[in-house]
């Protein structure tokens, strides 16, 4: 059984990473452990089965850890790295953002991450979503459509990303740039204090086109592409 253990900033890199492990896998089947991290400790939230059958009879196995805040990613990754060795897990990937960061701080952000990090028999892969997991979502355009058929790709380009002059990671604040172009249409990405909700979070998740992400997206957001090689990579190993 391949199994593997992925750590991330929030819920939103949480359910999406799901989604994406959930199709990449469904020829396999996979298990999904749920951990959530408080105060530094982590506790268990649930367990998620998808595509498990009789003819799935080694599925690939997830620990999905939601540290809460970007900063205790490596961290986490550091006080757990022991215990996975010792529970026979093959590989460890980190994601979180660049934002409230700017562009000018990428490199310096980029350099620091494997500062720190221990070193032993599991290889660790970080990603950075530049500047935000919503960069992606943006550039999955069709998904657009399914939250309102009155969001056109005029509206888009009118409340922030004109997609076919500058690809979205450029955008200094991606989340806030999908909350103006939800609203445009009604919806929201975010509440007025610039919150985000499960509820909302799950709802913009399952719109997004699996084949949109894996065939078009990742090639107009590398950061993204690089994430979904490390997943592709480590279910096949």
């Amino acid at each position: 059984m391949s199994k593997f253990a992925v750590f991330v900033e929030g819920f939103t890199e949480q359910e999406f990473t799901i989604r994406l492990l959930t199709e990449l896998a469904k020829n396999i089947g996979i298990v999904l452990e749920i951990q959530k991290q408080h105060q530094g400790t982590l506790s268990f939230v649930e367990l998620r089965t998808s595509h498990i059958n009789v003819q799935h009879t080694n599925p690939v196995y997830v620990l999905i850890v939601n540290c809460c805040t970007d900063t205790q990613v490596k961290q986490q990754i550091k006080d757990n790295y022991a215990w996975l060795s010792n529970q026979g897990y093959s590989l460890i990937v980190g994601l979180y953002d660049i934002y409230p960061l700017q562009h000018h701080e990428i490199q310096n952000v980029m350099d620091a991450l494997p500062l720190g990090l221990p070193t032993g028999v599991i290889p660790i892969e970080l990603h950075l979503a530049i500047l935000e997991t919503e960069a992606w979502f943006l550039e999955e355009l069709t998904h657009f459509s399914r939250i309102s058929k009155s969001i056109t790709t005029k509206e888009i380009v009118a409340n922030g990303f004109d997609y076919s002059s500058y690809p979205a990671y450029t955008l200094t604040h991606p989340a806030q740039t999908l909350d103006k172009i939800y609203k445009s249409a009604g919806f929201s990405y975010t509440d007025k204090k610039g919150k985000k909700s499960g509820k909302r979070i799950r709802r913009t998740v399952d719109a997004l086109s699996f084949s949109e992400l894996y065939g078009n997206t990742r090639h107009k957001a590398p950061s993204l592409d690089q994430f979904i090689i490390s997943l592709e990579n480590a279910i096949v190993s």
